[in-house]
């Protein structure tokens, strides 16, 4: 059988792409549409390409979905209408069918930890931004103390007397940053020290 190539889309090529499919080795697809073996594996990888480029993940994903539930009401069907002749295969593909499109749509994520640890790294990430907000504010108050002609024992009265102050002051200027949690929130961003 030859068929013949018309029309801007290669309809020839999703032809031989179904056949592909359904397991057909292109020495058979060559024959049957009557070109060579090198021309039907580059026109089938061209179209293959050509449809990688044009479809984004997430539309392949939802492809897969919809053909996944296209099966699930047959085998539904058939393991409902008793899997005797079959001795449970039905049942079995039915719960395989539902493990992948769990594992396709991603379901199985804890998105509740993912959540926790996402706020455990915000947390962290303040904590860790008010101590060195705090360390280069107290490395001023030194160094303004001794710029001042003060020496050791200046520098530990102004330390003992501005710590406390300066920790709360920090901690304050961290405390009014915003967490972003649930779908869409990209990764915790670090608070950014004034020099």
């Amino acid at each position: 059988m030859t068929v013949e190539t018309t029309g801007a889309p290669d309809q020839l090529a999703e032809i031989m792409v179904e056949m592909r499919a359904r397991g057909e080795t292109l020495a058979r697809i060559s024959a049957k549409v009557g070109l060579s073996v090198p021309i039907c594996h580059e026109r089938i990888t061209a179209y293959l390409e050509n449809m990688s480029l044009t479809m984004s993940v997430t539309q392949m994903r939802m492809l897969q979905l919809v053909r996944l539930e296209q099966i699930m009401p047959v085998l539904y069907e058939q393991a409902m209408d008793g899997d005797i002749a079959t001795q449970g295969k039905n049942i079995k593909n039915l719960i395989d069918l539902i493990r992948e499109i769990t594992e396709l749509m991603d379901l199985k994520k804890d998105r509740l930890r993912d959540e926790q640890v996402r706020l455990t790294q915000a947390q962290t990430e303040m904590i860790l931004s008010s101590v060195d907000l705090m360390r280069v504010q107290m490395l001023g108050k030194v160094k303004e103390t001794l710029a001042s002609g003060g020496g050791f024992h200046a520098v530990e009265s102004a330390w003992d007397a501005q710590f406390s102050e300066v920790a709360a002051s920090a901690i304050e200027q961290n405390s009014a940053a915003l967490i972003q949690l649930g779908p869409g929130s990209g990764p915790v961003q670090p608070t950014q020290i004034p020099n």
